[in-house]
């Protein structure tokens, strides 16, 4: 499953693009949860998924974070989506456990 399969898009004026280790990240994620417990991972694509939706829809919604970067909650798991905004692109970076530093994870898709 990809999500960035369509690299770039159009939504209120701004391109979609993912980061090149979106996938993997998620995908590891989904892994993981799977592995505990079956159909969690597919749970957790379905929330990834929608958190990504709303993203589109409302990217200013969320404040800038840590160095400029704004972060999505993922509804149901304690993971957030990154992600960078510019007048002209939305970039979808990763997702990260809440429980990890956010600037280690920043500078290894920096």
């Amino acid at each position: 499953m990809r999500f960035g399969s369509r690299l770039t898009i159009h939504a209120m004026a701004r391109s979609l693009r993912y980061h090149p280790l979106f996938n993997s990240d998620v995908l590891n994620a989904a892994e993981w949860y799977d592995e505990r417990q079956p159909n969690l991972g597919a749970d957790f694509l379905a929330r990834v998924r929608r958190a990504v939706d709303q993203l589109i829809a409302d990217p200013e919604r969320r404040s800038s974070a840590d160095y400029g970067i704004r972060y999505w909650p993922v509804e149901r798991f304690p993971y957030v989506l990154f992600y960078d905004l510019t007048e002209s692109e939305l970039l979808v970076l990763g997702v990260m456990h809440t429980s990890q530093e956010s600037q280690k994870w920043l500078a290894r898709h920096g």
